[in-house]
């Protein structure tokens, strides 16, 4: 035990000491001898030069116009049919549709006691009179008015206005009205059956005369007119005179 320090001394010092002792490895120098080089390289394929062809390559216009500009806030503009839409077309009901013949006007029965009497009018106007607080007229009042109306039914473009009065003793203002409007729809009647359409009838129930009115009470004026021109105005067009 004592000699393990001189042992293990020694096996570190041997590789140590065959280092030192091996050969020195000599370099080798090289030189490169240029007569033994070749005299040229080998030849060598000359470049093709790079023929560029001066031709414009074609231009591809683009025939598509631009879209319209995005207004601010949007990101996206619709797109704009080229046509407009087509109307739609409602086919008419398959069912039939029942139309109501126009009531015929009342049938207007002559009074033998009737006083009632017409008179003519500057110009085409015709004045029928009444028996106070009585609507009924006598067979010749009627035929008078069947008469003139044969005679202006040819008139398309005139109208009729139809103005009634009465009198009736006493304050009250609607009897007076409601005696005038059931004389005036007695002549109306008389004017259809003659041939004189609905439309161009306008009966105005006046009721009391005014006291400042000379002509008789009772009595009905046959005043025709002529149509107004058309107006775009409904209101103005269709008033009543």
């Amino acid at each position: 035990m004592k000699n393990r320090p001189a042992f293990l001394s020694s096996l570190l010092v041997a590789p140590l000491l065959a280092g030192l002792a091996a050969p020195v490895v000599a370099r080798a120098q090289v030189s490169t001898n240029m007569d033994a080089l070749p005299d040229a390289s080998p030849e060598e394929p000359a470049s093709q030069p790079v023929q560029r062809s001066h031709a414009a390559a074609p231009v591809h216009h683009d025939t598509t116009p631009p879209p319209p500009p995005t207004p601010p806030g949007y990101t996206r503009v619709p797109s704009i049919p080229a046509e407009a839409p087509k109307p739609a077309v409602i086919t008419p009901p398959d069912f039939p549709v029942v139309l109501h013949p126009p009531v015929p006007a009342a049938v207007v029965q002559p009074e033998k006691d009737s006083n009632s009497q017409t008179e003519p009018l500057q110009p085409d106007a015709l004045r029928i009179l009444f028996d106070t607080n009585r609507t009924t007229m006598n067979a010749a009042t009627i035929e008078a008015i069947r008469h003139y109306a044969e005679e202006m039914a040819p008139q398309t473009e005139t109208r009729f206005v139809l103005r009634s009065y009465a009198a009736v003793p006493g304050n009250d203002i609607s009897m007076p009205r409601r005696l005038a409007l059931s004389r005036a729809l007695a002549v109306r009647s008389l004017l259809i059956q003659a041939g004189i359409a609905t439309t161009r009838i306008y009966p105005i129930a006046q009721g009391r005369p005014d006291s400042t009115d000379t002509a008789p009470a009772d009595r009905l004026d046959i005043l025709p007119e002529a149509n107004p021109a058309p107006s775009d105005d409904s209101e103005q067009g269709n008033a009543a005179p």
